[in-house]
């Protein structure tokens, strides 16, 4: 979900709390959104291909496994926004960068998140997330008909095999980089 979509959606509901969760797990009550970062790449995958975007991160600090802190909620959407349009007076945000979210889930490593769907409930805002995952761009590039395409310096437009990638499917080289 890009930037503007996201921050549509929040605006679309100012008074619910907003509640994320990934896999069934969600951040306790009491979190605070800590940092909004605007985040621009630029890449290089091993098929030796250039790749520019853009991300916009928000920062959730979540109360460690614990749970929630005493007297504080979930953070209803027009608090969040607030932030949100104080950062964008000194650092806009590109609307169709990717929208993701950077947090903890009960004590873990600190990960970065896709917003992948905002649904409305009765009395709070389902943020869905989905955890991020490594790929090999050249392989998906490639289709998962043609095994060993991992890794490696590109020639002629085509990657080398990649035996040298700890690729071992042969039947699908998307396998061996997800």
């Amino acid at each position: 979900m890009n930037t503007a979509s996201f921050l549509a959606s929040l605006r679309a509901h100012p008074g619910l709390p907003l509640v994320f969760r990934a896999g069934g797990r969600i951040i306790p009550a009491g979190y605070h959104l800590t940092e909004v970062k605007r985040v621009t790449f630029q890449t290089m995958d091993c098929g030796a291909l250039r790749h520019d975007w853009s991300e916009s991160q928000f920062e959730l600090w979540a109360p460690g496994p614990a749970g929630a802190l005493p007297g504080r909620g979930h953070m209803p959407a027009d608090k969040f926004l607030r932030i949100v349009d104080r950062v964008e007076r000194e650092l806009p945000l590109d609307g169709d960068a990717l929208a993701r979210i950077h947090t903890s889930f009960d004590g873990q490593p600190a990960s970065l998140y896709d917003v992948t769907a905002i649904t409305p409930g009765a009395d709070r805002l389902w943020i869905e997330l989905a955890p991020d995952r490594t790929r090999c761009k050249a392989a998906e590039r490639r289709g998962a008909d043609v095994a060993g395409a991992c890794c490696g310096a590109g020639t002629s437009g085509e990657e080398k095999s990649g035996a040298a990638c700890g690729c071992t499917d042969r039947k699908s080289p998307a396998a061996c980089c997800a």
